[in-house]
């Protein structure tokens, strides 16, 4: 597994993210004013959103302690949504993959009901973030969305992941004139595009029902 969501707590002594500079990483752009909705708990703003060559990290503007990364590997599908049935403001619409192997265990064998339940405690914090599988970047600059989703695209094609190069998958991100053509929400051809849609153009689901038949 890439990592998942983490939580980070220290910042640079410029107020940005640690950079691990012996990897090269470097900050590709920043963007203020962006909130962040982790799976199904409530909007956290205001806040300043680090794409780096290795990661995206969202700081709160408020608490100095507060803060989440998620590198590109971890990163599973992000796409630009604004279809107000799936949340009310256009926003970076991601899902991570933070499912270790002890999860997928539970998953197979039909234990881990309630999964996203857990991950929220008693106080509607998050005390889990491994388990963490979907977030939003919300800009208050709904203008930025199309300029923010080109270079996190940049930015995922510098980190390919070594396990899907060797059996031949691609990454689930959409490039720009993917993008402008199968917007979440938006408009292609005068036909009405869902996130179930987008996902269902993947070339791979083709490959999924080819070995479901053959079974």
């Amino acid at each position: 597994m890439a990592g998942g969501l983490v939580s980070v707590t220290e910042r640079s002594e410029h107020g940005g993210p640690c950079l691990d500079t012996t990897n090269e990483e470097s900050v590709a752009h920043i963007q203020p004013s962006v909130g962040i909705v982790l799976g199904d708990s409530s909007v956290q703003q205001p806040g300043t959103l680090y794409v780096t060559t290795r990661r995206l990290v969202w700081l709160s503007d408020d608490d100095l302690e507060c803060g989440y990364a998620v590198n590109f590997l971890s990163l599973t599908m992000h796409a630009i949504s604004r279809d107000q049935d799936a949340y009310p403001q256009p926003c970076i619409y991601t899902q991570i993959d933070g499912c270790d192997d002890e999860d997928e265990e539970y998953e197979e064998n039909g234990t881990d009901d309630g999964a996203d339940d857990e991950v929220l405690d008693n106080r509607g914090i998050i005390d889990d973030f491994s388990r963490v599988t979907e977030m939003r970047l919300v800009p208050t600059d709904a203008s930025s969305l199309d300029h923010l989703f080109q270079v996190l695209c940049d930015c995922a094609a510098l980190n390919p992941d070594p396990e899907g190069e060797q059996e031949g998958e691609g990454e689930w991100f959409f490039d720009q004139h993917e993008v402008m053509s199968n917007v979440i929400g938006g408009d292609h051809a005068n036909n009405h595009i869902d996130l179930a849609e987008l996902l269902m153009q993947d070339p791979r689901f083709e490959d999924a029902d080819e070995e479901e038949s053959e079974e």
